[in-house]
């Protein structure tokens, strides 16, 4: 089970939020735009959302660790269920194709064995999220290491999605969506037999491709 709870996840969200504006103001007084590179602002992010769902789980838990440093975890929580949790945050913004990369760290993967991640998915404007904890991901829910990937795997949503905890925004299985679009369309007697035909194969195609996902950004609200 997450560590995290929606609540605290409302909380780090909304401290984020504020780090960005102030941020956003900064670079506007000397001339610059902080969202003119959402991959850059998401590295200057990445920090702050150590530091804040850190302080969140803080109140949960008397010791937890954020570290920082390279090669360290960026969360480590002591105590749980008599061990320690490592966790490992990413933030991301949706590409312009409207998909959505889940990448890792392939040597730290492979190190690890097992970890648990934390991914913040941001809309452009910084005012929607998704908060999506994954419980003892592993080097398996992930593809191979391709070169040219600079040490970077992107992970297997089939996979990974099973171990998932949706703690802000929502998962809709596009296997399923479109598969009940299509079996409605079979059944109607109005739809003509040439179209039906295409409904069928479409119908294969869903029922046996590994599973896609549609995820939904929501606005924290005012009050975690």
């Amino acid at each position: 089970m997450p560590c995290l709870t929606k609540k605290m996840s409302f909380e780090a969200i909304k401290n984020m939020q504020k780090f960005h504006k102030d941020l956003e103001e900064i670079f506007t007084k000397n001339g610059m735009d902080f969202k003119e590179n959402l991959g850059r602002r998401n590295i200057v992010m990445s920090h702050a959302q150590e530091k804040f769902f850190t302080e969140a789980l803080r109140k949960k838990f008397a010791n937890v660790i954020n570290d920082g440093r390279t090669g360290q975890p960026d969360i480590v929580i002591e105590g749980v269920e008599g061990g320690v949790r490592e966790i490992e945050c990413k933030l991301t913004t949706r590409h312009r194709s409207g998909a959505i990369s889940f990448q890792s760290d392939y040597e730290t993967l492979l190190k690890k064995k097992t970890l648990d991640y934390l991914y913040v998915i941001a809309s452009d404007d910084f005012d929607k999220f998704a908060v999506l904890y994954f419980d003892g991901l592993t080097v398996d829910d992930f593809r191979p290491l391709s070169s040219g990937a600079r040490g970077k795997v992107a992970m297997y949503k089939h996979k990974g999605f099973k171990k998932c905890h949706i703690l802000m925004g929502n998962v809709d299985s596009l296997n399923q969506i479109n598969i009940e679009k299509l079996k409605a369309k079979i059944s109607d007697n109005s739809v003509p037999p040439y179209l039906k035909k295409k409904a069928r194969k479409s119908l294969d195609y869903w029922t046996n491709t590994p599973e896609k996902f549609k995820i939904g950004l929501e606005t924290a609200p005012q009050s975690a």
